[in-house]
């Protein structure tokens, strides 16, 4: 079941607010606290293309010394990227993944529905060239609310891409 808690995070808030200035989004950050030892995890998506190792390495040196005031004691910082086949856990991230192939699972029509990621706000995301795949129909643009939306991640299909 995707969430809407993401951008109620105070951490998620704050490195969001620092890495969108430079082009970037993220997309789930998450962190541990064991002993005197804090981890925090960091996903992050380039806007325009793909995320590149020496994009992952300006992110890290733009938030870990902002992040080490915070936390005085041992901080170990990972900066990654989402992946291409991304399972989604908030409905934000219709929002930060607009343009891109999706496929979620639809409890309306009890199958998957692939489609690009058009437009999404608050309560829905409307696909583009779907297709809704048990029922092989298809069609230009189809809106599925969240809470009709069981699960959904990125589709790396790439037959889908070269069509």
């Amino acid at each position: 079941m995707l969430t809407s808690d993401a951008s109620k995070s105070i951490l998620f808030l704050d490195i969001s607010s620092l890495i969108e200035n430079i082009g970037y989004s993220l997309v789930e950050v998450s962190k541990s606290e064991v002993k005197n030892n804090v981890k925090i995890r960091v996903l992050c998506h380039k806007r325009d293309g793909s995320i590149t190792t020496d994009d992952l390495e300006k992110i890290y040196n733009l938030i870990y010394p902002r992040l080490s005031l915070t936390y005085s004691r041992s901080l170990e910082l990972e900066v990654s990227s989402p992946g291409i086949s991304r399972n989604f856990k908030d409905t934000l991230e219709f929002k930060i993944f607009r343009g891109e192939r999706v496929r979620a699972y639809s409890n309306k029509y009890s199958c998957y529905v692939t489609g690009d990621i058009k437009d999404a706000d608050d309560e829905s995301v409307t696909l583009s060239n779907y297709t809704i795949e048990d029922r092989k129909e298809s069609g230009n643009e189809i809106k599925l609310e969240y809470s009709d939306i069981a699960k959904a991640k990125l589709d790396d299909n790439t037959e889908a891409k070269e069509k």
